[in-house]
């Protein structure tokens, strides 16, 4: 049943990204387009002007980047803030989502999530990243190999801060289905896999052709993060609002360093293009 589940949520996101990206991006498109097309520039001369159109795309990167970031940072500050209120209403899902969890466990249910788990754990994680970085070293996509590790080990080292820093307790041992040990606050599966499966998606999106396959790509990014987390509830080694604090830190993470790198890498081919129409005029 939960296979059907998680497999009827994959279609889902494949079917809503492969209608709504190619309109999105043409959208951003056209409305650069426009901007740059309306655009007036007193005083200056021509050549300023292009560049300043130029750069308009750019700009409208990072204030998207900018916004998810920002909207996904006060996500985790909102659950950060409600953390140590004891009868609050964090607390409240937290102990009515953990107690149903306890009681719906069936075998089947198990042995799904203790797969996931095992999947999107540190090892699991681990292995499909030293693949992936060995074929990128082969391809020689270096700044590709690069832009991989500075998101996966600094999401990693900033989990590991994080739960020092908040120092929340996990719930019942008694209650766990799988040990597990260390701070609870944010889950490091949800983070750990949100970062990496991110980075990944967007690999796959600049590496994919076809927009079916960028579509698919996203769409099991976004279904193997909510089936890791879902499993950390299951198995009572997370509250509720652990994993959901963790893909909103590892979303804020991937979306700063995604954009960070996106925004150089424009740059760089703006400047390549304007140094190779200098050296050969028109």
């Amino acid at each position: 049943m939960l296979p059907l589940l998680f497999t009827g949520l994959f279609l889902l996101l494949w079917g809503l990204f492969y209608l709504t990206l190619p309109a999105l991006r043409h959208g951003g498109r056209l409305a650069a387009a426009v901007v740059a097309r309306n655009m007036r520039v007193h005083k200056v001369v021509t050549s300023a002007q292009d560049r300043f159109r130029a750069y308009i795309p750019i700009a409208v990167l990072i204030v998207a980047g900018a916004a998810l970031t920002a909207w996904s940072g006060d996500a985790f500050l909102d659950l950060a803030e409600r953390l140590h209120e004891q009868g609050g209403k964090l607390h409240f899902v937290d102990l009515y989502v953990h107690d149903a969890a306890v009681q719906q466990r069936t075998a089947g249910a198990t042995a799904f999530f203790a797969a996931m788990s095992n999947i999107g754990g540190p090892p699991g994680v681990a292995a499909v990243l030293v693949v992936v970085a060995v074929v990128l070293f082969v391809k020689h996509r270096y700044r590709w190999l690069i832009y991989l590790a500075v998101t996966t080990g600094g999401g990693a080292l900033l989990n590991l801060e994080l739960k020092h820093h908040f120092a929340r307790t996990r719930p019942d041992v008694a209650e766990m289905l799988r040990r597990a040990h260390g701070f609870s606050f944010p889950s490091g599966h949800a983070m750990g896999s949100t970062v990496a499966y991110g980075a990944l998606a967007y690999l796959a999106v600049r590496a994919l052709k076809s927009w079916k396959w960028k579509s698919a790509a996203l769409a099991f990014a976004i279904t193997f993060v909510a089936a890791v987390a879902a499993s950390r509830v299951y198995l009572g080694v997370h509250w509720i609002s652990d994993v959901g604090a963790g893909i909103t830190a590892g979303t804020v993470w991937v979306a700063f360093t995604t954009v960070a790198y996106e925004t150089l890498r424009r740059i760089r081919l703006l400047r390549e293009l304007r140094r190779r129409a200098a050296s050969h005029p028109a």
